[in-house]
């Protein structure tokens, strides 16, 4: 056995005779292959084969899929593969991985290695970025008609009623530097810092070694407001927007009146006690990328 592959089977990318197929040639090519949508415990099935000796982890799936299984690889001596069958794949994009699946495949078994930065959120690790405010709900509402509901529906409806009910938070933000007050509907914290200026709805990393937070954060505003911010970001002109503000740093701090509040974390809803603190864990995890 070379290494273990977790297998997310609801990514949607691949049908399920190509996921088939997929997870055929993985066996094919020595590994070991888990399906994640039987409920498998990913953290421990993992530290399990870590004790076995095994050193190579694959996750085949969306973020969500690539943040349960690095959650035990952190500052450990074994090595991520990634193979991309989500619907936005941030982390591989940023990484250069390939998102054809066969090829991915191929860099997760002969690859180079690279270390990069991961951040801290209480007690869980994250590869991408944290939000809380208006994406949280709409994550919640988006699963709200389970897995097998067309995921373009899905999205629609989430939108839909996440502005109906139009949620914001308000938060005492405090770091080494500074301490403030906010009250908005948009607030995320990312690990490594992105490229807004990108015209579109990615927004691309260009390091995932920098050893930093990027905090961002609109102005509270009206439904119209709003969307006419959304529309300047997806322009690459978000640092237009009136009240916008972002700033830097290595380690946070986020205080609330409420003792939980839901968090996406890697576009996964979780609800975590507060105080939140999010820390950069610079160079923490070690990923296969392509050679060159």
């Amino acid at each position: 056995m070379t290494g273990t592959l977790f297998l997310n089977r609801n990514s949607g990318v691949l049908g399920a005779d190509a996921t088939e197929a997929f997870a055929e040639s993985a066996r094919a090519r020595g590994l070991e292959v888990l399906d994640i949508a039987s409920g498998i415990d990913c953290g421990a099935e993992i530290r399990d084969r870590l004790a076995r000796g095994v050193r190579l982890f694959i996750a085949a799936g969306g973020d969500g899929t690539v943040h349960h299984v690095l959650q035990p690889l952190v500052n450990s001596e074994a090595t991520l593969g990634v193979i991309p069958l989500g619907t936005y794949n941030h982390f591989a994009k940023d990484a250069g991985i390939p998102l054809d699946p066969q090829e991915a495949l191929e860099v997760a078994l002969n690859g180079t290695t690279r270390e990069v930065d991961t951040a801290r959120i209480n007690e869980r690790f994250f590869a991408n970025n944290v939000s809380i405010g208006l994406y949280p709900e709409v994550v919640a509402r988006r699963e709200e008609h389970g897995r097998d509901y067309p995921r373009w529906k899905a999205r629609l409806y989430a939108f839909y009623t996440t502005l109906r009910r139009f949620p914001h938070v308000t938060v005492t933000v405090e770091t080494a530097h500074r301490r403030e007050l906010i009250r908005t509907h948009v607030f995320m914290v990312s690990n490594n810092r992105y490229e807004l200026e990108r015209v579109g709805i990615e927004a691309p990393r260009t390091t995932l070694e920098e050893g930093s937070l990027s905090v961002y954060w609109l102005p509270h505003a009206s439904r119209w407001k709003l969307t006419r911010y959304a529309a300047r970001y997806l322009a690459g002109r978000v640092r237009t927007i009136p009240g916008y503000r972002s700033f830097r740093t290595t380690r946070m701090r986020i205080d609330m009146s409420r003792s939980q509040v839901k968090v996406g974390v890697d576009g996964e809803l979780f609800e975590l006690p507060t105080p939140l603190t999010i820390t950069s864990v610079p160079r923490s995890l070690v990923v296969r990328v392509p050679r060159g």
